[in-house]
């Protein structure tokens, strides 16, 4: 690896060998705390192929004498493939340390243009006479093209005065973020951009300030779809899943996501993303695990406490009510797992930086693809026995919930803090369904009943246009059986709109079967339909499902959402659907706690 570097500071920038001499000699021993401690920042996580890397190296005596230094060690090699290893000395720097003395050190690093993509873990070694005390892992970076994505994204364009929002990267939890702008702009959005045709979303690879990025990232988008300083009376916190979406639409409230998912390699990654965001003030733990649709492992990165970016972004707009929002069960779903033992200091259950693996199952194939997909996995210690965690995609645990409430009553006590939390993830789905109809009836001037069921599978939703045009959802896991999912619409939401409507005739209703190629797909429409036309139903709307929703205006296809569009402007137009949208008086934290005792399967507390 080339050494970019001034000739009048050569011993400095060029440290990527030091070894280091006492000058009270003691025996070498490898488990011998050594003396000197590395702390490595860079510029930024992800470099193009020839970029120069720009780092900071703090280097600090921990000893409690002074030291001659005479020999340190940088390695960089690729830890997603062992390929790419490069170790750079220089000999004879004799540089006096004095005890707990901290120097800095800024190396300017080229990459060589035959390195090839993937994770570079930087390793810090120390040395005597040539024999290694220390080598420790210290951080990473990752070599990445140009259309590669370390951080979701949300393109904003307006197509005819409409605000359209496209996400790039990430799944439930950023979805949720694109679908509250859509919410509150009455604007248009699609799902998010795919990998391939019938696929899931382009991957996020994993940098060291991942996590800081996208909290970031959240907030600097909703203050660019809002305005900085419009007020917004609630927020919701919580993990993305299908009802979200409609969550938030009632109750007129933008979601800040509580984890992110990130791609990765390694362990390694995972660890260095937990402690950068530790050393900016972000609590944090992970679930990391694979999914059959990513090559990579996937992990998503949670927060234990509010950042003081979302703590600002509730100043800012003078939020005066906070819904924190999840599933606390420990049973179905993914909630398998086991920690992950990399770090002593790192005790109790959901402990800042603590790392569990999930196993979706525990079948040998299952373990196999964890350690291929996961490729220094066998280098880390797993406790023995499996346990049972939040669920790793809609879950959130009591050490979260306390600490989001005392954080958001540390910020101005007179803020309402509320959750809603259920053990069952499926009454949380049809809180989805309550909440539209329990909208629609507070605001019942401005509608006439209900006129349709929409049949959204993972993961698809336009809440306010479904809304205006009177139709309910019933949100759905494409992969269990159709005669499941028509027996929940038959003892769940018919009876949900009975309690509302009760002269409705659901027999009549129009039942809009809304998948896509790359949402619950043809098969599942297609058997949907089967099942229902055995229960006497016939009145479907049906989708093209054979394209994706992608709001696409170059393919010459029409998506769900580029329809809506033409079709929302063919009718009453977007700006008097915003006009509508705004006039809805939203629901309350105690119109949610009706529900609760209603329909049952969830709770709603205020703390």
């Amino acid at each position: 690896m080339k050494i970019v570097r001034p000739l009048y500071i050569i011993i400095l920038t060029a440290i990527l060998l030091i070894n280091c001499k006492y000058e009270h000699k003691i025996e070498i021993n490898r488990h011998l705390q050594p003396p000197i401690k590395a702390s490595i920042q860079l510029n930024k996580g992800g470099y193009l192929v020839g970029e120069t890397i720009k780092c900071r190296v703090s280097l600090e005596n921990q000893s409690n004498a002074n030291i001659s230094i005479e020999d340190l060690e940088l390695e960089i090699k690729n830890i997603s493939n062992g390929s790419g290893l490069v170790t750079n000395r220089l000999q004879g720097i004799k540089t006096q340390w004095k005890s707990h003395e901290i120097k800095d050190v800024n190396l300017t690093i080229a990459i060589p243009k035959e390195f090839p993509e993937g994770v570079y873990g930087i390793y810090f070694t120390q040395k005597e006479k040539g024999y290694v005390l220390d080598k420790t892992y210290e951080t990473f970076f990752r070599i990445i093209n140009k259309n590669e994505l370390t951080v979701f994204d949300i393109e904003t364009d307006t197509v005819q005065g409409v605000p359209v929002f496209k996400l790039d990267g990430g799944m439930s939890a950023e979805y949720v973020v694109e679908k509250s702008a859509e919410n509150l702009t009455s604007g248009i959005s699609h799902s998010w951009k795919v990998n391939a045709p019938g696929s899931g979303p382009n991957h996020v690879l994993a940098t060291p300030d991942f996590l800081e990025k996208s909290v970031n990232k959240t907030v600097g988008f909703y203050n660019k779809a809002f305005g900085e300083y419009v007020k917004i009376e609630t927020v919701i916190i919580s993990p993305g899943f299908p009802s979200i979406p409609y969550i938030s639409n009632a109750l007129k409230a933008p979601v800040l996501p509580l984890h992110f998912l990130v791609s990765v390699n390694t362990v390694k990654e995972i660890q260095t993303i937990l402690k950068t965001a530790n050393d900016k003030g972000i609590a944090s733990y992970a679930t990391l695990s694979h999914d059959p649709s990513v090559p990579y492992a996937v992990s998503w990165i949670k927060l234990l406490d509010l950042p003081e970016a979302y703590k600002k972004f509730i100043v800012q707009h003078q939020v005066k009510q906070v819904v924190v929002l999840g599933a606390t069960g420990t049973s179905g779903g993914e909630t398998k797992a086991k920690q992950l033992f990399y770090d002593n200091t790192i005790n109790g259950e959901y402990a800042n930086r603590s790392i569990y693996i999930m196993y979706p199952g525990t079948s040998e194939d299952d373990v196999k693809t964890l350690n291929n997909k996961i490729v220094d996995l066998r280098d880390f210690k797993q406790q023995n026995n499996f346990i049972q965690i939040a669920d790793w995609e809609s879950g959130i645990n009591q050490k979260q919930l306390s600490n989001f409430s005392k954080s958001v009553k540390s910020i101005n006590g007179s803020i309402a803090s509320s959750s809603i939390t259920a053990e069952d993830l499926g009454r949380l789905y049809y809180l989805g369904t309550y909440s539209t109809l329990a909208l629609m009836y507070k605001n019942k001037d401005a509608f006439k009943g209900v006129n349709g069921v929409v049949f959204n599978p993972y993961l698809i939703s336009h809440p306010a246009i479904e809304l205006k045009k009177g139709f309910v959802p019933l949100l759905y896991w494409q992969l269990v059986g159709a005669n499941y999912t028509v027996y929940n619409l038959e003892q769940d939401v018919f009876k949900a709109i009975k309690h509302f409507y009760p002269v409705t005739n659901v027999k009549s209703l129009k039942l809009w079967l809304n998948s896509t190629r790359n949402f619950g797909a043809k098969w599942s429409a297609n058997n949907l339909k089967e099942e229902l036309n055995k229960k006497g139903y016939s009145n479907f709307i049906v989708n093209n499902y054979d394209i994706d929703e992608v709001w696409d205006a170059s393919d010459n296809v029409d998506s769900v959402s580029e329809l809506l569009f033409r079709d929302v402007n063919s009718t009453y137009g977007f700006e008097n659907l915003k006009k509508w949208n705004d006039s809805l008086k939203p629901l309350t934290i105690e119109d949610i706690k009706v529900l609760s005792e209603v329909f049952g399967g969830f709770q709603v507390e205020t703390r």
